[in-house]
């Protein structure tokens, strides 16, 4: 392994038998958490050819259960974000798709670096219960046509102990390990198809639209390779996506949506859509744009995805009017107020940022995460403001914590000359 590691150091293609051995090191321990760093790091100086991310993500798929195809009845097709500031769109989208008669067995995963994860959304209710068994899995898949879980010991495990590993040596970003960490994942999950949201902006990842095609292609190469239809599509992370940052906010926010078409933060309403009509035509469901985003919008309106948000929770554990009296008990909330007149511009890392040093993320692997430290905007970038008008409502579960977080949120929020920001959909590539 070491003559492996210098000669990766060193620029060097592996084959794939070598990425097969090293896979199977990560998985049974014989490949220490050093080597395992020390595979990043070179990895992120020198790049992964395509022919070594497809190696590697199979590999990691092959060495753990995954779920077989046609558990449901249903064809299944999951969407994938790769992570931005307040993207809650996974708890609206997966009772949409299914309100609108697919599966989606959808497995997430945890915060990684400034952005959210969906499964730390998901538990902050109470008792909702993320570590489904297979058997678990494949019961809701069968009878309820989806599940949200988080990536267990079972599914993709070598690629489970190197996505804490990125997040501790700084080594997220890289186009190879990224793609192969979502595909292992995405290809347990039986699926008919896969639909990537790929974020662009400050917020995100890849701040341009060049690094995200560069991820968007290297994926959608790796899911043609491998048989999965894989639909790309580019969204906006300039500014954080809805109205709350924040793990126990960004499920009221989804809750709320639901229940109310009309009252639905605007841009989170159209990303949301146009990832749920391209999930229908990746599977045939309906036959053109129009009809599928009319599909959508019915299943939103008439209150059928509204009822299948709360059924989910439901099946999985999850105490929804509990965790809505716990916060209100426990949650301290203090108000920012703008102090000149302009236009405001929010900058989404450094609202993430703020989250994470209150409570509400990790700042290294193994912290405890406050569910109830969070931003709630009253008002967004682009909007007009003069002194006293009420910009945003922070909170969390100490007088200190709601006190740091409401003065670092003043510094996010910048008033003067309004900043362009990139349109909600900025592009997208379906399948050959």
């Amino acid at each position: 392994m070491k003559e492996l590691l210098r000669r990766k150091r060193d620029g060097a293609q592996w084959t794939e038998a070598e990425i097969v051995q090293f896979v199977e090191g990560v998985t049974n321990g014989d490949v220490t958490d050093a080597q395992c760093a020390a595979f990043l790091m070179a990895a992120c100086i020198n790049d992964l050819t395509v022919d070594e991310t497809a190696s590697l993500t199979l590999a990691m798929m092959r060495n753990g259960t995954r779920l077989e195809r046609g558990i449901s009845s249903r064809l299944a097709v999951d969407k994938h974000s790769t992570g931005g500031v307040g993207d809650k769109v996974s708890l609206l989208l997966s009772p949409l798709a299914i309100a609108c008669g697919l599966a989606v067995p959808m497995i997430s995963g945890r915060g990684l670096g400034h952005t959210g994860g969906t499964v730390d959304k998901l538990e902050s209710v109470l008792g909702l219960k993320m570590a489904l068994s297979m058997d678990e899995s494949k019961q809701l898949l069968r009878e309820h046509h989806g599940f949200m879980s988080a990536a267990t010991a079972e599914i993709a495990p070598a690629d489970r102990r190197l996505y804490s590993l990125r997040d501790a040596t700084g080594t997220v970003e890289n186009v190879g390990l990224i793609t192969a960490s979502i595909l292992s994942k995405k290809m347990c999950e039986g699926l008919d198809g896969l639909v990537m949201d790929v974020k662009v902006g400050k917020g995100a990842f890849m701040k341009t639209l060049d690094e995200a095609q560069r991820l968007g292609t290297s994926i959608a190469s790796v899911a043609k390779a491998a048989g999965l239809p894989c639909t790309v599509v580019y969204t906006s992370m300039d500014t954080p996506l809805g109205q709350s940052v924040g793990n126990w906010v960004e499920m009221v926010e989804a809750e709320e949506a639901l229940a109310s078409y009309e009252h639905a933060d605007p841009r989170l309403r159209r990303v949301t859509e146009c990832l749920v009509t391209e999930m229908l035509l990746l599977a045939n469901v309906a036959t053109t744009e129009t009809a599928a985003h009319a599909m959508v919008r019915s299943a939103w309106t008439s209150g059928a995805a509204h009822r299948e948000f709360h059924a989910m929770i439901s099946r999985q554990g999850g105490d929804w009017e509990g965790t809505l009296r716990d916060a209100q008990r426990k949650t301290v909330s203090h108000e920012v107020v703008a102090e000149s007149s302009g236009v405001i511009t929010v900058d989404p890392m450094a609202v993430a940022l703020a989250v994470m040093s209150a409570g509400g993320g990790r700042l290294r692997d193994g912290d405890t995460i406050d569910p109830y430290v969070g931003v709630r905007f009253v008002l967004q970038s682009g909007d007009s403001v003069k002194p006293g008008d009420a910009l945003a409502v922070v909170s969390g579960s100490s007088v200190e914590g709601a006190t740091e977080l409401q003065n670092a949120l003043k510094r996010a929020i910048q008033i003067g000359d309004p900043k362009n920001i990139m349109p909600d959909i900025i592009d997208l590539t379906r399948p050959e």
